[in-house]
């Protein structure tokens, strides 16, 4: 199968280096070109455009930032759509809104391609070892012609809907448990110091008693030890892209995300501080602000 990637970021270089491994057929691109000379490496093929990376593909995959990239990547004049056979299948990983995919859908339904939203749970490691958790949203068909290729960057593919906007839902609602959680520990901690307790105990309740997943034992003790920087994790601009996400989503529906309402301040005084790119977890540093702790 021939497989085109567009945008290798922290998380789509991972995926794109699995999709490879699995003997795919890849053409890359991004918009940064230089990122692209590690797959050619391998044995990718670079493209100057998205739209000459898709010509031959039969699934296109996406891997960009938020809901305006995305959409410029798909409708410019040297962008996916204007390469992509008709019986193609754009597959979307990124985090999106659901508006986003319904407008993507459409998209490819009037051009005479298919849509699958594909939103992944994990961080760049995971991705880079095959870990991936992806749920998919689109028609019985897209989704069986994709799943090969989720397969290779992913230990649980999980088929949500025949909506693309489903996944993306179910992918908001996982972050928010998420991000919730950190939330959460991080008062923890501030109540903890504010009351002179060490902070191991907690921490070892939430690794080996509270929450079993790695990622949130890995939180509990990136919050305790104030290990926020380097690359490799969920940077803290593309957090509050989503928490936005989230509370945007939650109110088109009718519904209320009140933790969701305390942390999108904190993420956006942690990007005003300067530091976005800095994990999102790092908004415990505006928890601790607030409480008077340096």
């Amino acid at each position: 199968m021939q497989v085109a990637f567009a945008g290798l970021g922290n998380l789509g270089s991972g995926i794109a280096q699995c999709i490879l491994k699995a003997g795919f057929d890849l053409a890359v691109w991004n918009r940064t070109f230089s990122k692209t000379s590690a797959l050619v490496d391998r044995g990718a093929r670079a493209a100057a455009t998205a739209r000459e990376a898709v010509a031959e593909a039969e699934v296109v995959v996406s891997c960009l930032m938020d809901d305006q990239s995305v959409i410029d990547a798909v409708q410019s004049p040297s962008g996916i759509l204007a390469g992509m056979k008709p019986a193609a299948v754009h597959m979307c990983v990124t985090t999106i809104s659901p508006r986003c995919a319904e407008q993507l859908e459409a998209i490819h339904a009037r051009h005479g391609s298919s849509y699958v939203s594909a939103p992944v749970l994990g961080r760049p490691d995971a991705a880079l070892s095959g870990q991936l958790a992806s749920f998919l949203g689109g028609p019985a068909g897209a989704v069986e012609r994709v799943t090969p290729v989720c397969n290779a960057y992913s230990s649980q593919v999980t088929r949500v809907s025949e909506r693309p906007a489903a996944a993306n839902c179910m992918k908001l609602a996982l972050n928010y448990n998420i991000v919730s959680i950190i939330e959460l520990i991080g008062e923890s901690y501030v109540f903890a110091e504010k009351c002179g307790l060490p902070l191991e105990p907690l921490r070892d309740f939430y690794q080996q008693l509270a929450f079993a997943h790695p990622a949130l034992r890995m939180y509990a003790e990136k919050l305790r030890a104030r290990d926020f920087a380097g690359r490799g994790g969920f940077v803290m601009k593309g957090g509050l892209k989503d928490v936005r996400l989230m509370l945007q989503t939650a109110a088109d529906h009718g519904a209320a995300l009140e933790i969701g309402k305390i942390i999108e301040p904190k993420l956006k005084a942690a990007v005003d501080a300067g530091m976005q790119e800095q994990d999102w977890s790092a908004f415990y540093e505006i928890t601790r602000r607030n409480a008077g702790l340096t």
